[in-house]
């Protein structure tokens, strides 16, 4: 969704509550409200899921789930 011309996703899977966000032109993540700094990605939640940077952008696994990939970058969401 869209809100105030800023991109955003919100994946619920289990007990995880997931934003991929941009914040300016950065990519940004929290998990259950807490904001991951991307210095500390690559994250994985008890191996169930994955969320790691990518060239512009970032991406959301969780194969265990039955979601592949969703991603989010400053130019594109998919």
């Amino acid at each position: 969704r869209d809100q105030a011309q800023q991109n955003l996703i919100n994946v619920k899977i289990a007990d995880l509550d997931v934003y991929l966000y941009l914040k300016g032109n950065v990519t940004m993540v929290k998990v259950n409200g807490v904001e991951i700094p991307n210095s500390n990605l690559p994250y994985n939640s008890r191996g169930k899921i994955l969320i790691r940077r990518r060239e512009h952008g970032i991406t959301f696994h969780a194969p265990c789930y039955g979601l592949q990939e969703v991603s989010l970058d400053k130019n594109e969401l998919k």
